[in-house]
């Protein structure tokens, strides 16, 4: 059986990605839990210069990190295009000229529709981006209204066609299910408009009601009520059907391609490939350690202004814990729980170690094996927390 240490190295056999996060919105929604904040307008420019310094503090340490490829950059947020052009540019070029990038890195960048124009949208293909990533969420603008977003559906299909415009090869779309007073012609609706939009990614998500947001407080104080259990499954089925229906390939459970468009920085995580974060709230897995960034933009830049990483919990992966990780994210994809590559990885039999579960899954109509591989049921991809939850060890 191979060593902690063995695994380690196997992580970081392949090209890393790098995440960078800028946690500033124009608006805050009234259901996000993320590091994101608005009216910080004056702490852009000192931001964006920390986190070039977060980067040469980050290089001081793992000096060996700058000889890696790095084959994927995902600008996320918070929402990266409210920085200028020039701050997108400073961020880049440090990258440039630290990492070693390969020539087709796909680089990702979040936007929100409404607040990036052509000439924008031109400029940052220019950079290098080939990948943009919207936060449509829906396209009623009564929806929209409600969520706190700052733009209505006619912005959000005008921005889909500007980006196509200015030159991205790939243009996905986030939408949210389970949305209070939605229908399932609201969601009919929004594949319709789908259906016209020169997009080849959706990322989809049943609404979650995160503790401490707005929309918690709201449901809290029944001033806002969500759809029953009953008619949100009838929306996740009405979603998955239409989305098959459009030509979309479900690759991993919330995520959906046409012609092999993945998300490949994404791909990364589900993997169990290194990737490097930068920013407030960002978060690291790198030779074998998982770490995650002060999430408060303030704390954020003192720390790296005093020449101290932003660092505020870390975590060296066990063994053990990356086997049930690795069993976990694989699950979560269209390629399943392969048996060969968990043997390779880990020198011992995914029967030897999760065997009960397996098979208590595919008894269950939670799992199916095929060719060597156990792949999520459309049963099981209901109940993804559940499986996944069969493979953390006590």
């Amino acid at each position: 059986m191979k060593t902690d240490s063995d695994i380690l190295n196997l992580s970081t056999l392949r090209d890393m990605g790098l995440y960078v996060h800028i946690p500033f919105c124009k608006q805050k929604c009234m259901y996000c839990d993320f590091p994101a904040y608005q009216n910080l307008q004056d702490y852009y420019e000192t931001y964006v210069y920390a986190l070039v310094q977060e980067i040469d503090l980050w290089v001081s340490e793992h000096p060996e990190s700058t000889s890696k490829a790095i084959d994927t950059i995902y600008f996320g947020g918070g929402t990266p295009t409210e920085l200028s052009i020039q701050h997108l540019q400073m961020i880049l070029d440090k990258i440039k000229n630290t990492f070693t990038i390969t020539d087709d890195c796909h680089m990702t960048i979040e936007s929100n529709p409404g607040e990036v124009n052509l000439h924008y949208l031109t400029k940052l293909v220019k950079f290098g981006f080939n990948r943009i990533s919207f936060g449509v969420q829906t396209f009623d603008d009564k929806a929209l209204t409600m969520l706190h977003r700052s733009h209505n559906g006619e912005q959000a299909k005008q921005a889909v066609y500007d980006a196509k415009e200015a030159g991205f090869a790939d243009i996905n779309i986030d939408l949210i299910y389970g949305l209070p007073r939605q229908s399932l012609d609201d969601i009919k609706r929004n594949l319709a408009v789908v259906e016209e939009l020169p997009i080849n990614h959706i990322s989809t998500y049943g609404l979650q009601v995160e503790v401490g947001t707005y929309l918690y407080h709201l449901v809290q104080k029944n001033l806002i009520f969500i759809p029953s259990e009953s008619i949100d499954e009838s929306m996740y089925d009405t979603m998955m059907a239409g989305l098959k229906e459009l030509g979309f390939e479900r690759y991993e459970i919330s995520n959906f391609a046409k012609a092999n468009s993945y998300s490949r920085h994404n791909l990364k995580y589900w993997h169990y490939i290194d990737y490097l974060g930068f920013g407030a709230g960002a978060h690291s897995f790198y030779d074998g350690v998982r770490r995650s960034n002060n999430r408060n933009v303030m704390p954020y830049i003192q720390s790296v202004d005093r020449y101290i990483m932003p660092t505020i919990d870390t975590e060296t992966i066990t063994l053990e814990r990356a086997q049930e990780d690795f069993s976990f994210l694989a699950l979560r994809t269209k390629w399943g729980l392969d048996e060969q590559k968990f043997e390779d990885k880990f020198g011992v039999s995914v029967h030897d170690l999760f065997g009960t579960a397996l098979d208590d899954l595919v008894s269950k109509g939670l799992l199916e094996y095929q060719n060597g591989s156990y792949h999520l049921t459309a049963e099981g991809a209901k109940h993804g927390n559940y499986v996944f939850s069969q493979f953390i060890r006590e």
